[in-house]
């Protein structure tokens, strides 16, 4: 568990370096592309993919690479790490400080998740969880809250007005913050009740959520999809999904 922890953590510390690097500045908000997920390309995007590439081949990392800009870098292994190399990036790029590198392993689906890893690029914080190993923040094991918190992280679009409704309607305070890695994360460490992404123009991607989902079932969450079934996706990038994650399976029992 702790040698790949050591491995990702470097990433993001190399990742963190790059943003913070004079030279990348004048070009931050430029867009340099469509990415495979069929949107665009941020410069910003492109340097935290960019190393993440570089640092699986030189040290021969023995993971293929699904990631949200390149697509699926095939080098022969059964795993896949999938990846969303910048969550978050319109926080990046306008200096809010909520984002972060989102990194997976699994082999086809979410089924075989085997590590989730998550680094606050703000600060520096980490969050990994290995399957069957629990969950960890800053290396020390977290849980999610077994009491009510009475916070509610939501990104609702069109589409179930019932379901919407009855999110919306549950008693406390509701907040979203831009970045669905770092969202995933609170409610695995206790901060929140709740994370749900529901409707057209809220429906999350794999790269989103893999290594949140990961991280809040080792911490003791439920992840599920709109109907209170299993949360389930592939490698392929272009693929949008309704998903609902909460503390325990009583509130989803409430909405569903």
């Amino acid at each position: 568990m702790e040698d790949f922890y050591l491995k990702f953590s470097e990433i993001g510390k190399l990742i963190m370096e790059k943003l913070s690097s004079g030279e990348n500045q004048p070009l931050i908000k430029n867009i340099v592309g469509i990415g495979a997920d069929g949107t665009a390309t941020h410069h910003m995007d492109k340097i935290c993919e960019d190393v993440i590439i570089n640092y699986v081949q030189d040290t021969d990392l023995p993971f293929n690479i699904m990631s949200e800009e390149v697509g699926f870098l095939d080098r022969g292994y059964e795993e896949t790490l999938l990846t969303d190399p910048l969550d978050g990036t319109f926080n990046a790029e306008n200096r809010i400080p909520f984002y972060s590198v989102s990194m997976a392993t699994l082999i086809d689906d979410f089924n075989s998740l085997s590590r989730g890893f998550i680094m606050d690029l703000a600060n520096g914080d980490s969050f990994y969880a290995e399957k069957g190993k629990g969950s960890k923040f800053n290396n020390r094991t977290i849980m999610v809250s077994k009491v009510p918190v009475r916070g509610y992280i939501s990104s609702i679009g069109s589409g179930d007005d019932t379901l919407r409704k009855k999110i919306m309607e549950l008693p406390g305070r509701h907040r979203y913050f831009g970045c669905a890695s770092l969202e995933m994360a609170l409610l695995a460490k206790g901060s929140v009740d709740l994370v749900a992404y529901i409707g057209d123009g809220s429906y999350i991607r794999n790269v989103d959520v893999a290594a949140g989902v990961m991280i809040v079932r080792e911490a003791g969450g439920i992840v599920s999809d709109e109907h209170g079934g299993e949360f389930n996706m592939g490698l392929d990038v272009t693929v949008r999904r309704n998903m609902i994650a909460a503390r325990n399976r009583e509130i989803l029992g409430e909405l569903i």
